[in-house]
């Protein structure tokens, strides 16, 4: 009882604020008297009585660093928490950390970040510097949108003119840059090896049956009505569908999923869905055929059965879908997680959660859109995109009105998305990411109870010089001086 009274007069003396200058917050940390050298040694200790594979505990005593852990990822935590520690004290000119004993693990098991190389081509050396960034602020996932109507981005072997016809354009928007390029197979492999090294798993996405004018432009065929067309040179949503009346097209489908499992090992496997005008296919005789045969009466169980279909694909090659969830389609298969991505749609997802009984990621735009302008005078700033603020994102709470029981059984975790249709660049891609990826990271992490705007601000100045010394381009918070 004198030790736990004493502790609590050590953390009135020492308020959190001014003690750690860690993102994201620690769920609990404890203080003790005395200091411990910068350059002392660290113990590391496995530690099966950790029950969260990523949590960890941090114990910094007058001689001794020791980190203990029951997985290779909470002892990868362990040493990023560490790591912004030493930064912080040596940025401060001290030679010393304090005292304290940090017990930590994350709220939710999904932390996510996305980015869009079919828009805007990256180079691999560019998403392994955006890995190395996300992963010391304990991000997990990095979700690749690698084709879209504007680009094809990943070699698929036994479809080569995907990236011969599909990886390559003429111009987008009347900007030349960044214009063609794909990854092989074993560069992805590579990078793979690289990201789950640093505790973060690569998930691609292959979207479908919407956003493929650079897979139909390869390939007519897979749309109802053998369209020519050219990879897609502007912004927007295409009706050039992959055509859900066609065998060949899930024979596709089937072909690239079993090409991609071998390539990513991640259990989780995003297959788009969203935004996917019917137009054309309700004009098809043979879709019109189909609906007869399967008894269709709504025009969107079309999609239901698409998902179907593709689905089995992924069974097969042992993958779990990832949706963007479109609420007007009837049904999705029993195993999918579903994305919570339309702004102001919150409330009727969940309550489709609870009805179907799926998971949800939580990555609505009204907080979890990077590519939405920081502020009014942003560029460039697209005339319908809303403005998302650092502060904005922090608000965030992805369980929203969920009890606590809820939260666990139907919130997977979170995920910012970053479109690149403005976002050309790392350079760019980054100054969109930070600061809003460091309020994420504790939205994702960070107990509610433990969050606080004006402990995250307090903290804030000694992250961003943390990012200044990696060479990374944040946009400063200029209002938070105001």
């Amino acid at each position: 009882i004198i030790m736990k009274l004493y502790y609590v007069l050590l953390l009135l003396a020492f308020p959190l604020s001014a003690q750690i200058n860690v993102v994201p917050q620690p769920n609990d940390v404890h203080y003790y008297k005395g200091s411990c050298k910068v350059d002392t040694p660290i113990t590391y200790v496995k530690d099966p009585a950790i029950a969260n594979p990523e949590g960890y505990q941090l114990v910094i005593q007058p001689r001794k660093i020791t980190v203990k852990y029951s997985a290779e990822a909470g002892k990868y935590y362990a040493t990023q928490t560490l790591r912004q520690l030493i930064f912080q004290a040596k940025k401060e000119h001290k030679e010393s950390l304090p005292c304290l004993v940090i017990t930590d693990a994350p709220r939710f098991a999904y932390r996510a970040l996305m980015v869009d190389p079919a828009r805007h081509y990256w180079k691999i050396e560019d998403l392994k510097k955006y890995i190395d960034v996300m992963s010391q602020y304990k991000f997990n996932y990095l979700h690749l949108h690698l084709n879209d109507d504007q680009g094809w981005r990943i070699e698929i072997k036994k479809y080569p003119k995907l990236t011969e016809i599909g990886a390559k354009r003429t111009n987008f928007e009347g900007s030349k840059r960044n214009n063609e390029g794909f990854y092989t197979q074993e560069e992805m492999k590579d990078l793979v090896r690289y990201a789950l090294e640093r505790n973060v798993q690569l998930i691609p996405e292959f979207d479908v049956p919407g956003h493929n004018d650079a897979a139909v432009a390869a390939y007519p065929f897979l749309s109802c009505n053998d369209t020519i067309i050219g990879v897609r040179t502007t912004a927007g949503v295409s009706k050039n569908l992959l055509c859900v009346s066609k065998k060949e097209v899930f024979t596709f489908i089937d072909d690239i999923i079993s090409e991609l499992s071998e390539v990513f090992p991640c259990k989780y496997f995003h297959i788009g869905g969203d935004e996917a005008p019917l137009d054309k296919w309700l004009e098809n005789p043979q879709v019109q055929q189909l609906k007869k045969e399967l008894q269709i009466t709504n025009n969107q169980q079309l999609m239901s059965e698409f998902f179907k279909r593709v689905n089995e694909s992924l069974a097969k090659n042992g993958k779990q879908p990832l949706i963007w969830m479109e609420l007007e389609v009837p049904t999705y298969p029993q195993n999918s997680v579903m994305y919570l991505w339309r702004m102001h749609t919150t409330p009727q997802v969940l309550e489709r959660a609870k009805k179907d009984n799926f998971k949800v990621i939580c990555s609505p735009g009204e907080y979890a859109y990077f590519d939405y302008p920081q502020a009014k005078d942003d560029l460039p700033n697209v005339g319908w995109m809303p403005t998302l603020t650092l502060q904005q994102v922090y608000k965030f709470n992805p369980a929203f009105s969920l009890t606590s029981q809820e939260e666990k059984q139907y919130i997977l975790g979170v995920e910012a998305t970053l479109w690149g249709e403005s976002v050309k660049d790392l350079f760019r891609a980054f100054y969109m990411t930070y600061p809003r990826a460091l309020a994420l990271s504790e939205v994702g992490w960070t107990q509610m109870q433990q969050r606080s705007w004006k402990s995250f601000t307090d903290r804030l100045e000694g992250q961003l010089s943390y990012l200044l010394h990696q060479g990374v381009n944040y946009r400063p918070p200029v209002e938070l001086a105001n």
